[in-house]
């Protein structure tokens, strides 16, 4: 876990994990359950909001393509390069400095489909008084009155990789939570949704400064700026979508979290994305030693399980900084 300042006005959870293992599902559940709960002060509540990778997308005509092993050319969502990652950085300091999700990120994600979470009215409303109940009980007061569930399949950076793309966004989050899920759930989940709702064509976001184009700068946006924009578009997968680029991209990026050390994980970039589908197998081992909350289960846990054990990491965390 990150040591942060004391002046953070919000703690932020990271919820990562392949596509379709339950993070957003999980993220709004936390929601509910943490949300207006009275913390020891009569006057405070605890505020919540959720803050989705999915929204920092470029627009549709700046995400990259790929070529397919059958030669088929499409664009490839599932990569680093899709992602405005400046921008999710500078959001998750916004969120820490300000405690309040940044205007600019009215978001596309909660456009999308939403799914039964298989959890029932009872079991939320019982996690909420356990959490309301422990938290009026505790000895002191947290300067942090907000809690923000990150939730994205592209969050973390492996340990002494201070130059990785994802470097600024992993020391940003304070708790950092992992769902691993099967190749088998992966596909037939990704394969039955309908498709997504995207930002739409390029249009240029407000900036309140920027770097000079020579120096390596990166371009400020401006989040307090309203964003009025549309979603213009709806992405559908292709035929063979996830063999082809969903479950290669995750396992490649995620192969230092997937590959124990003592099974000779390959840091120096030898094995082939082939290489690294084939030794991770189903995808459902995750290492537990590199400071990162892998969910019980293997990917096989109800939500209910899994979002009890999240209440549990989040409310430890959280009472031991009252």
């Amino acid at each position: 876990m990150t040591n942060e300042p004391a002046h953070d006005k919000a703690v932020i959870i990271g919820i990562s994990g392949p596509s379709s293992s339950g993070k957003t599902t999980l993220a709004r559940l936390l929601q509910r359950v943490f949300c207006g709960v009275d913390l020891r002060s009569k006057d405070k509540h605890l505020n919540t909001f959720i803050i989705h990778e999915d929204d920092f997308y470029f627009p549709d005509d700046k995400i990259p393509y790929t070529t397919t092993a059958s030669g088929a050319k499409i664009q490839d969502w599932d990569t680093a390069s899709a992602i405005d990652i400046p921008f999710l950085s500078q959001a998750l300091h916004y969120v820490r400095s300000n405690g309040t999700l940044p205007p600019r990120l009215r978001s596309k994600e909660d456009q999308n489909d939403q799914t039964d979470s298989g959890v029932s009215e009872d079991v939320v409303r019982e996690l909420r008084g356990i959490v309301s109940s422990r938290l009026r009980d505790a000895g002191g007061e947290s300067k942090n009155t907000t809690i923000a569930f990150l939730e994205g399949f592209l969050l973390f950076a492996p340990p002494g990789k201070e130059r990785h793309v994802l470097r600024s966004v992993h020391d940003a989050v304070h708790m950092k939570l992992f769902l691993p899920a099967a190749y088998e759930i992966v596909k037939a989940r990704r394969e039955g949704r309908s498709g997504y709702v995207t930002v739409g064509p390029g249009a240029e976001p407000p900036v309140s400064s920027s770097g000079n184009g020579g120096g390596g700068e990166e371009t400020v946006i401006d989040l307090d700026a309203e964003d009025d924009r549309p979603p213009q578009n709806f992405w559908v997968d292709p035929p063979g979508y996830v063999d082809d680029v969903v479950w290669p991209r995750y396992v490649t990026d995620h192969a230092w979290l997937l590959i124990a050390e003592d099974e000779g994980e390959d840091t120096e970039g030898r094995d082939t994305e082939a290489d690294l589908v084939r030794r991770v197998g189903d995808g459902t081992r995750a290492r537990t030693d590199v400071g990162i909350e892998v969910a019980p289960g293997c990917g096989s846990a109800g939500m209910d399980v899994v979002l009890k054990w999240a209440v549990e990491l989040i409310l430890g965390y959280y009472l031991d900084r009252t």
